[in-house]
């Protein structure tokens, strides 16, 4: 049996051998010469053919598919199938098609987003439209005393003009104070019955102001009665002007319409855990400071008593509230102010130094 399978390994090596790559009589003399050295004890001794499954047990004949199963001779297409022995086919990798990337949240190209309730269950975000006011003060008193941020959407010329210094030191205290600072249009005017010129600028004039006040460009903005969802021309202009969220409210506390505290109460009241976005006004027909504070004293009070918790509007939304915007010239008269600090200091420390001396 043994001198068969001898002939045919022969026999394969006659035809097998590439006669352009044979190896030098000599070394083929050396090699036969030494198989008795290792070579014969990998034949008999070293497991090779006989002990060590090279041919028999090892699988790499017989078991190991190396020769039948594992188709390295028949089925893994090493000399039938794949193509190694008959035709080899080379076939091109598969490539993968790229991971499809996260969809941008609003923006440019239309991506602005309607919102009447925060995202998720038992948030409540309180925010306040027409600001500033004469009372926006006193509400931020309040906010402090009971450790509330809320949502400020403002506007240009309605109860305080952007002209009057004070309007751009209370948006810049509501900045400075944690609260979010939005957009309610520059003059109040339903967008639905503008023109997208008029629409763009309703909405640069204050974003320019706004800007000025806190060095931020807000990407939030609250529709002037509520009006505009599902307006394409609406819509589309303020995504083009990159406005993430137009947001609207599920809890109308009704003060624009001098319903009574008891009327709000009720309203704040039957909020179930879902989440919510409150409606109140710094300002309007009637009011007075003492009925705000009130007002809104009862709906804070109300809300935590149900669990909910108080967020911003960009908590709320899972949202930024502001463009990645940088207002270069605050940034250089900062930058300006500070080397001038920086030189008064360095003048003052060299006089000082003189004295010493």
């Amino acid at each position: 049996m043994k001198s068969f399978i001898f002939a045919s390994i022969a026999i394969l090596s006659l035809f097998g051998k590439n006669t352009s790559n044979a190896v030098p009589v000599d070394v083929e003399k050396r090699q036969w010469d030494n198989w008795g050295n290792n070579g014969w004890n990998q034949w008999n001794n070293n497991n090779q053919w006989n002990n060590n499954n090279q041919w028999n047990n090892n699988n790499q004949w017989n078991n190991n598919n190396q020769w039948n199963n594992n188709n390295q001779w028949n089925n893994n297409n090493q000399w039938d199938n794949n193509n190694q022995w008959n035709q080899p086919v080379q076939q091109a990798p598969v490539q993968q098609a790229p991971a499809t990337p996260a969809a941008p949240q609003g923006g440019q190209g239309g991506g602005l987003k309607f919102y009447s309730q925060c995202v998720n269950p038992n948030e409540w975000a309180m925010t306040f439209d027409d600001g500033p006011t004469q009372f926006a003060d006193a509400i931020l008193d309040l906010l402090k005393e009971k450790n509330m941020k809320a949502t400020f959407f403002v506007v240009g010329n309605l109860y305080m003009n952007t002209a009057d210094s004070n309007w751009a030191r209370i948006v810049k205290r509501m900045y400075n104070e944690g609260h979010v600072v939005g957009s309610h249009t520059f003059n109040h005017k339903d967008l639905t019955t503008l023109s997208a010129d008029q629409i763009k600028s309703e909405m640069t004039q204050l974003e320019d102001a706004i800007s000025q006040a806190i060095g931020k460009k807000p990407a939030f903005m609250r529709p002037p009665y509520g009006s505009g969802n599902g307006n394409q021309n609406v819509m589309s202009t303020l995504g083009s002007l990159g406005y993430t969220a137009a947001i609207t409210w599920n809890l109308d506390s009704g003060d624009w319409d001098n319903k009574d505290i008891n009327y709000a109460k009720q309203v704040f009241s039957g909020a179930n855990g879902q989440g919510s976005i409150s409606l109140n006004h710094l300002q309007y027909n009637g009011s007075t400071k003492e009925s705000i504070i009130a007002l809104v004293s009862a709906e804070i009070d109300i809300m935590l008593s149900k669990g909910y918790t108080p967020v911003t509007m960009d908590k709320c939304l899972g949202l930024n509230a502001y463009h990645q915007y940088v207002n270069l010239e605050m940034i250089n008269q900062k930058r300006n102010s500070d080397i001038d600090s920086i030189n008064n200091n360095n003048f003052q420390e060299i006089i000082i130094d003189k004295k010493k001396s």
